[in-house]
C-alpha cells in the first residue's frame, strides 16, 4: 500500500515565491562554506544536500489536498485539490494515457480546495478510462459538474469522456476497492467533512483532513480515538496552532499538538501533519513539527508516534511483506507471473483475480510462476496455486524460497507442480515438453 501526497495545503494554493527560494540557496551555501564542502566534488555535494534540514533542502509544496493510495489491486484517490493535476499527468504516462485505466476517487467534502483541481485532471478527458467516485454529501456530483459551467470555466463537464460513476455512501458503510476496505466518519467542519479509514487486512491509515475537535475530554474524543485506533498512519489537519484553533473557533480546523494527543491516545504509529496554512512558510511548518516532537517527548510512559510533515511528493510505503504483488509478461507463448510479498488470504484474492482476468483474455495453457520474491505462503496461497493448476495444461514454479518450498512439502502438494530453481530453466523445460507434444 503506497501512499503518495500530491497536494498538502489548505484553503488556497501557496506557491513558493522566488525570494524564499533565494533565501534557501543562500542558507545552503552559507552552511556549505561553514562545513568546507568540496563544491568541485559532485558526491560531496549530494551528501551535503541530503543532510540539510528539510526546510532548506526542499519545500512543503503549494498544491491543495490530494492523496493517492496504490495497491496491487488498483489506484484510489482522496480529494481533488490542485494536487490532482500533477497526479493526472503522472497517470497519463501509464494505462490511463491509452484509455485503459480504472481508479476510484473519494471526496471528503466539496470546499473549493478539495475539488478545484478536478477540471484539470487529464485522465478524465480520455475515453475508455473509468472512474468510480464515492462521497457522502448528496450534493457532490452536482457541485463537481457546476464548477465547470461556462460562467467560471472554459470547458464543460460533458467534455470529460471517461466513464464517471457517482455513488453516495453512508457514514460507517464499507466500500471494498483495490483490495482495500474503506469507511467514512463525520468530522466537525462547516458543512461537515468526512475522514476515511483505509485497511488492507495488515496495514491501515486514516485520512482525517478538515476537522475541529472542540472538546478534548475523554468522552468527546472517544469516537475519534476508536476510528483512528491502531492506524499505521494518521493524516491529520494541522492547519492552526492551538492558540489559533481557539481564536478561530468554528473554522473547522485543528493543530499539530491536538493531533499528537489524539494519535497517542489512539495508538497511532505515524502522525502526518497535513492541510498546512497557506500563509505558513516552510520554516514555520518544520518548526511546528519540531514542537510536536518535543511536546510528545514530555510523556515518557510510552513511545510516541513518529511525526512527519506532509509534503508534495512524500511517499509512505506500508507494503513491505504485507502486500502481495503480481506482475505478468509473455515469453514466446508462455505466461510468466512474477509474485512477491506475503501469499496469504489477501494475496490469494489478488492472485486469483488477476489470473481469472488473464484467463479470459488469452490462452494460458503454459504458465511459469516466478516466486523468488514471495516472503511466505499460507494455506490460502497454496489453495490458490492448486486452483490455478487445474485451469492450465502446464504450470511450473520457479525460484521458491526454502520456507515457501517447505510449506508446500508440509501440505503434501509439491507433486502437483513442476518446480525449478530458475525461471529460465522452467521455460526451457516447458518449451521442450511442448516440442515433444508436436
Amino acid at each position: 500500500m503506497l501512499i503518495k501526497f500530491w497536494g498538502v495545503r489548505g484553503s488556497i494554493p501557496a506557491p513558493l515565491p522566488s525570494t524564499r527560494i533565494q533565501s534557501k540557496i543562500v542558507r545552503a551555501l552559507q552552511e556549505a562554506a561553514a562545513e568546507q564542502v568540496d563544491l568541485s566534488n559532485p558526491r560531496a555535494i549530494e551528501e551535503f544536500v541530503a543532510g540539510l534540514p528539510g526546510a532548506t533542502r526542499g519545500t512543503v509544496g503549494g498544491n491543495t489536498a490530494c492523496v493517492s493510495v496504490e495497491t496491487p489491486g488498483g489506484l484510489v484517490i482522496f480529494d481533488a485539490g490542485t494536487g490532482i493535476r500533477e497526479l493526472g499527468e503522472a497517470m497519463m504516462g501509464r494505462e490511463f494515457g491509452r484509455g485503459q485505466g480504472e481508479a476510484t476517487i473519494f471526496f471528503t467534502h466539496t470546499h473549493w480546495d478539495h475539488i478545484q483541481g478536478f477540471p484539470f485532471f487529464r485522465p478524465a478527458f480520455v475515453s475508455g478510462n473509468r472512474f468510480t467516485i464515492y462521497y457522502m454529501h448528496p450534493h457532490v456530483e452536482q457541485v463537481i459538474i457546476d464548477q465547470m459551467k461556462a460562467e467560471w470555466f472554459p470547458v464543460r463537464f460533458s467534455r470529460m469522456t471517461a466513464g464517471l460513476e457517482f455513488h453516495q455512501i453512508q457514514e460507517g458503510e464499507s466500500v471494498n476497492v483495490a483490495g482495500l476496505e474503506i469507511q467514512g466518519k463525520a468530522l466537525q467542519h462547516p458543512g461537515i467533512a468526512y475522514a476515511y479509514r483505509v485497511e488492507n487486512g495488515t496495514s491501515s491509515f486514516v485520512f482525517a483532513t478538515d476537522g475541529e475537535y472542540k472538546s478534548l475530554s475523554a468522552s468527546h474524543t472517544k469516537e475519534y480515538n476508536d476510528f483512528f485506533s491502531g492506524a499505521d498512519v494518521l493524516i491529520f489537519d494541522a492547519m492552526f496552532s492551538v492558540r489559533d484553533s481557539i481564536i478561530r473557533e468554528d473554522w473547522g480546523h485543528s493543530s499539530a499538538l491536538i493531533g499528537a494527543d489524539i494519535a497517542r491516545q489512539a495508538g497511532v504509529k505515524q502522525l502526518v501533519l497535513f492541510h498546512h496554512d497557506p500563509a505558513a512558510g516552510d520554516d514555520e511548518i518544520w518548526r511546528i513539527r519540531q514542537a510536536t516532537v518535543e511536546y510528545m517527548s514530555q510523556d515518557l510512559s510510552s513511545g510516541p508516534p513518529e511525526v512527519l510533515v506532509a509534503t508534495d511528493g512524500l511517499e509512505i510505503n506500508l507494503s513491505d511483506a504485507h502486500d502481495f504483488r503480481v506482475g505478468t509478461h509473455m515469453v514466446s507463448d508462455v505466461v510468466v507471473f512474477s509474485l512477491g510479498g506475503r501469499f496469504d488470504a489477501n494475496g490469494a484474492e489478488i492472485f486469483e483475480a488477476q489470473f481469472d482476468e488473464l484467463l479470459e483474455q488469452r490462452d494460458m495453457s503454459r504458465i511459469v510462476l516466478s516466486m523468488e520474491d514471495v516472503t511466505d505462503i499460507s494455506m490460502a496461497g497454496v489453495k490458490a496455486l492448486l486452483e490455478a493448476r487445474k485451469q492450465t495444461y502446464s504450470m511450473a514454479l520457479a525460484g521458491l524460497p526454502n520456507n515457501v518450498h517447505r510449506v508446500l512439502e508440509l501440505a503434501v502438494t509439491t507433486d502437483f507442480f513442476a518446480i525449478y530453481d530458475e525461471v529460465d530453466t522452467a521455460l526451457e523445460a516447458l518449451n521442450a515438453s511442448n516440442n515433444e507434444r508436436h
